[in-house]
């Protein structure tokens, strides 16, 4: 889809709109000043079909700017994540966080650009223009007053953006400040039990907040500031708008006419007490502007690492791994022959190592000894297409087609609906129902399992899964276990788990512990 063509017709329809109401105003203001002193035999007709007319326009060009402008929209966020993606190619996230903030609402930000205040301010101004030009040109009673509200309305969105501007830049500071918090708070409280006064008093020593628990009540009320400011604005502005009402009507107009009781008088007067609710959106565009601007600031500001990556290699026996292991993290030596396809399942205690050996094997975190497909040893880093799905996998905001196809490759809808009904997400379906921010609505084995079908869908000759089957009921364990023995006949499957069902078909089993690591290869059996 062409970027300018979608975005030019979404702005050219709103201003449609927007025109086609004042000729209703304008018009419809006339029609009744007239109709109390018109001669015998004035045609009531044409008025009547005009404003008809006008207003069939108006619900067609709001209609078609909405549905234009929300297709456009959806289109932009796509190339807008996509772009956040190549960003972060062959990246260590470093905090996830704030990229999956990043992702979600920072590119809304970025491709709503258009519907949320390009088109708002660019109609106002382009109306106010038309207006101010008219009346002029007509000599119309109070033309002025149109001009001063003009200007005292540039000057309110001129206050108006300022102030944004500067909420949006604090506002960006206490979310930071709040996402920080909250992870020195969930990080103290997974070992609050084994000391909880030293705990204290160690954080109160070096921090005196950081005992406090997280509050994202600064962030809201940087938030309710933005929208007061906007509404008190426009109170301002309907304010002024009132006064020039008075001011015309009671005579006291710097331009004088010689038709001063024609039916023509009235457009002014209509026109003022009219302009607030046309013109009062632009303060809320205007704060629009300001967190749009912030969006943009906070896209390049994501913190990454880079990754070396290549592209993969088909394996035909085996992947080798010798002396392998995560460097600089405290996991076992691996000296092991992983087959070409099947399920691997990697086990041991908690903190030996399990997730840090799929992410290295994966090439997401560095690694000391070798890594060998068939013989061939692979150079660091990561390689293209393999797939990692970590415990707490990433969820898009947006649809769940969205969140399953995220680089548009034009999955199949059928493919999607069929793969998480097999893994037990039939409630989350349709494919059009939104996920909300980050996935909240979902639980977090759905969001597993939903990351789970993304990676799938992907179709990678290398699958690693931390944790797939925890918090699933025996039900759900057994129909994951079904989908990942199925993939395994073409695919090596990579599961870190302490548990492991009966119905997974375990062709190698990796036993590790503190000080070594046991291979043993089991017969696959048959799905319960």
């Amino acid at each position: 889809m062409n970027n300018g063509k979608p975005a030019y017709l979404t702005l050219l329809l709103a201003l449609l709109h927007g025109i086609a109401g004042i000729s209703i105003l304008v018009i419809s203001a006339w029609f009744i000043a007239i109709s109390a002193i018109a001669p015998v035999g004035f045609n009531y007709v044409i008025p009547a079909v005009v404003i008809r007319a006008l207003a069939l326009l108006r619900i067609a060009s709001g209609y078609a700017s909405m549905w234009f402008g929300h297709n456009d929209l959806l289109a932009r966020i796509a190339k807008a994540r996509l772009r956040v993606f190549c960003q972060l190619e062959n990246s260590q996230i470093t905090d996830k966080a704030y990229t999956t903030e990043a992702l979600a609402q920072h590119t809304e930000e970025l491709a709503s650009k258009w519907i949320a205040w390009v088109a708002p301010l660019s109609s106002v101004v382009f109306i106010f223009s038309g207006l101010c030009a008219a009346a002029l040109y007509l000599d119309l009673p109070g033309a002025l007053y149109i001009m001063a509200l003009f200007v005292a309305w540039l000057v309110f969105v001129a206050v108006q953006g300022v102030n944004a501007l500067t909420l949006a830049k604090e506002a960006n500071k206490a979310n930071k400040l709040f996402r920080q918090q909250s992870s020195d708070f969930f990080n103290r409280s997974a070992i609050w039990h084994l000391d909880k006064s030293m705990i204290q008093s160690d954080a109160a020593a070096s921090n005196p907040d950081s005992t406090k628990i997280p509050s994202a009540s600064q962030v809201w009320r940087y938030q309710l500031a933005q929208k007061a400011k906007a509404q008190q604005t426009a109170w301002w502005f309907q304010g002024l708008a009132f006064l020039f009402v008075v001011l015309v009507m009671s005579g006291v107009s710097p331009v004088a006419s010689a038709f001063v009781f024609a039916p023509i008088t009235i457009v002014i007067p209509m026109v003022l007490l009219a302009a607030p609710d046309w013109a009062s959106t632009g303060f809320l565009s205007v704060s629009k502007f300001a967190q749009y601007k912030q969006s943009v600031s906070a896209l390049k500001q994501l913190k990454a690492k880079p990754i070396k990556q290549y592209r993969d290699r088909e394996i035909i026996h085996s992947l080798n791994l010798i002396q392998f292991s995560a460097k600089g993290r405290h996991a076992s030596m691996v000296n092991s022959s992983l087959p070409a396809n099947g399920v691997v399942c990697v086990s041991g205690p908690s903190g030996c190592g399990k997730s840090s050996l799929l992410q290295s094997i994966i090439g997401l975190l560095p690694a000391t000894g070798l890594r060998e497909i068939d013989g061939i040893g692979m150079p660091e880093g990561m390689v293209t297409n393999w797939r990692y799905v970590e415990q707490e996998p990433i969820v898009l905001s947006g649809s769940i087609s969205l969140n399953l196809d995220p680089a548009g490759n034009d999955i199949s809808q059928n493919e999607m609906s069929e793969l998480l009904s097999a893994l037990g997400l039939e409630e989350i379906l349709p494919l059009t129902n939104w996920v909300g921010k980050a996935g909240r609505p979902l639980s977090g084995g759905e969001r597993k399992r939903l990351a789970l079908a993304r990676a799938i869908l992907a179709k990678p000759p290398v699958l690693a899964v931390d944790e797939p089957f925890e918090g699933l009921d025996s039900y759900t364990q057994q129909k994951v276990s079904k989908v990942l023995n199925s993939l395994s006949a073409t695919t090596l499957i990579l599961v870190a788990s302490h548990t492991t069902p009966d119905a997974l078909n375990v062709k190698t089993h990796l036993q590790l512990d503190e000080a070594d690591i046991k291979t043993s290869l089991q017969t696959q059996c048959a799905i319960s």
